[in-house]
């Protein structure tokens, strides 16, 4: 353990003091808590998989792609 001191506005006291006991005490809300503040602190441009995979373009221009019914009996090593 190391003893942190750092200065915050007086309305934050409670929350620091709540994130240093959680980090110091409870292993696995602390497991949950480290990973977002890491994300939101240590990596803020960090891309979800919606960022990478969404698009702004309208549903109508997806209609039918995805319907199209698959193959069957199909396997790679029959090619």
């Amino acid at each position: 353990m190391l003893r942190v001191e750092v200065k915050a506005r007086k309305t934050d006291a409670g929350l620091i003091r709540a994130l240093a006991e959680t980090l110091r005490g409870r292993p696995e809300k602390a497991r949950a808590l480290r990973s977002m503040l890491a994300n939101a602190l240590l990596h803020p441009d960090a891309r979800t998989a919606f960022d990478i995979f969404g698009s702004d373009l309208a549903d109508e221009v997806f209609m039918g792609v995805l319907d199209q019914p698959r193959q069957r009996g199909w396997r790679a090593g029959d090619l």
